[in-house]
């Protein structure tokens, strides 16, 4: 989730639990400190390693067991800075950074990006596929209520903020089961029996979403409009080769190469489209793009059949083309005129 989102959820929270009679702005702060501790993995990365911020990202740091490292850093930052205006002390400060913590592990959870919660235990990323990364209509709430608790001292208004956004999560709960119900029914209907099916919130609304599917080495992608107490609609999307360990122009086995790729896997989780470049391959992460309807990754990795780490490039293609927002609205709205009702 992004940090704005963060940062609310964390005063909210510490805003909430605060010590009676103790200072509201020690408790707010020492949890929107732990609250966007867990991020500082953006600083785990090297030059020589196209995939080592993929590899951290949301890792060890976002981690239930973790949890008490960044609430014991944070409440002690905050007591040094709090302790001659209010004399406070880092224990009290602890329950408001442990619970600061848990809202962004929680949050960046139900996100699709995929969160290790249970590390070191395993290293199974959990993603909920409830929330987009971005949603207005979840964080300015949040974030108002969030800062008027903090100005009045108010817990009460804390916990309106919280509530607010625990109900906006639980509707993107039902929204993406009924959003999978739907595009499975539809499957059916076409006697396609998916191999996989994952379906996506897309940005800033919990209406529009992306369903990809595999099915005979493709994987096909859908824009889904899910409104809520009316029929869902679905516009059938592009399609993409799925890699695998026999797709042609793979680097040798136990190259640096194809270690990059084996890594990259680990982190889509086995979601890998397969395209073709002169001179190489293109291992793709399917399940994120810039519209719903397309098969073109935001990321892939780029490897040569030599194999060679020097061949091996992380490509990232976030941009947008000549009339995608257009496209993005229209998909939105409804008023894409290729939309089907699901019955």
């Amino acid at each position: 989730m992004d940090n704005v989102t963060h940062a609310a959820l964390g005063i909210a929270a510490g805003i909430a639990v605060h010590r009676r009679g103790g200072s509201v702005s020690a408790a707010a702060v020492a949890a929107l400190l732990a609250a966007e501790a867990p991020d500082l993995d953006v600083f785990l990365r090297s030059a020589a390693d196209p995939l080592e911020a993929f590899r951290w990202h949301r890792h060890f740091t976002h981690s239930f067991a973790f949890m008490p490292v960044w609430a014991l850093l944070s409440a002690w930052l905050t007591a040094l800075f709090f302790r001659r205006r209010h004399n406070v002390g880092w224990r009290e400060l602890f329950l408001p950074g442990l619970v600061g913590a848990l809202t962004h592990l929680l949050c960046d959870g139900c996100t699709s990006y995929g969160t290790m919660l249970l590390w070191p235990f395993t290293e199974t990323r959990y993603a909920w596929d409830c929330l987009p990364i971005v949603d207005l209509l979840a964080t300015l709430p949040l974030l108002v209520l969030a800062v008027m608790a903090w100005r009045r001292h108010s817990p009460r208004l804390a916990t309106y903020a919280l509530l607010w956004f625990g109900a906006y999560a639980s509707l993107g709960v039902w929204q993406h089961a009924r959003a999978e119900r739907s595009v499975r029914t539809w499957l059916a209907q076409r006697n396609i029996e998916p191999e996989r099916l994952a379906v996506k919130p897309t940005i800033s609304n919990l209406f529009l979403w992306r369903a990809i599917w595999l099915n005979d080495g493709r994987w096909q992608v859908a824009a889904l409009r899910n409104l809520p107490f009316t029929s869902t609609r679905l516009i059938v999307g592009e399609s993409r080769a799925a890699w695998s360990a026999n797709s042609v122009g793979n680097p040798p086995a136990y190259s640096e190469g194809a270690h990059v790729i084996a890594d990259f896997s680990r982190f889509t989780g086995g979601w890998n489209s397969y395209d073709t470049q002169p001179g190489a391959i293109l291992v793709g992460d399917i399940r994120f793009a810039m519209l719903p309807t397309s098969s073109k990754p935001l990321w892939s990795v780029r490897c040569a059949p030599g194999g060679s780490l020097a061949e091996a490039t992380l490509v990232m293609d976030r941009g947008l083309q000549d009339g995608d927002l257009a496209r993005f609205g229209a998909l939105l709205s409804g008023s894409d005129s290729r939309f089907i009702e699901i019955k």
